[in-house]
């Protein structure tokens, strides 16, 4: 769900299964009051469709079939990744918060602007997209920049050429 939405753990946790409509999650960022709406894409659709059936209005429930807590959840998690990391299919270290970043950084690194980045998880500012992906590696994106760039002053060094005429306004007193 994190991975899939940018959501926060704890508004992931909290969100109820009758927020989904059709193909969309409708929520309410918790820290900022921030309405989301996050179309379900075929990954989480794949994932909520093979998790076990509960009757607990939360989406998101344990192997009892009940709400998860804060705690339970972050200690399923850290077992989780932990396995994970020791057989070396993830670097060590990542976070359920840290999956925001994860996100955002995937986000601009496909050229995203600031403002998308922001709207899908539901951040209020531009500074806190900003924030979340400042460590996208920028480099392919900058290359299709410089290439548009080139493009541009070649296009422009092609077009100008020397006019007669100046363009900077005549002396005062002196008039055609």
């Amino acid at each position: 769900m994190l991975m899939n939405t940018g959501l926060d753990p704890s508004d992931a946790l909290n969100l109820r299964r009758d927020q989904i409509d059709g193909e969309t999650i409708w929520g309410v960022r918790g820290k900022t009051g921030v309405d989301v709406a996050i179309p379900i894409g075929l990954t989480l659709h794949a994932a909520l469709k093979q998790a076990p059936q509960h009757d607990a209005p939360a989406l998101l429930a344990n192997s009892r079939g009940e709400q998860w807590t804060d705690n339970g959840f972050s200690t399923v998690w850290h077992r989780f990744k932990t396995g994970l990391e020791a057989e070396g299919l993830i670097q060590p270290g990542p976070t359920l918060k840290g999956l925001r970043h994860t996100v955002a950084t995937t986000l601009r690194e496909a050229g995203l602007d600031e403002r998308r980045i922001a709207d899908l998880p539901g951040q209020k500012t531009l500074s806190m997209a900003r924030h979340y992906s400042r460590s996208a590696n920028l480099a392919a994106k900058n290359r299709a920049t410089m290439a548009t760039l080139e493009t541009e002053n070649a296009r422009r060094a092609r077009i100008v050429k020397p006019a007669a005429k100046s363009v900077k306004p005549e002396p005062k007193g002196k008039s055609a």
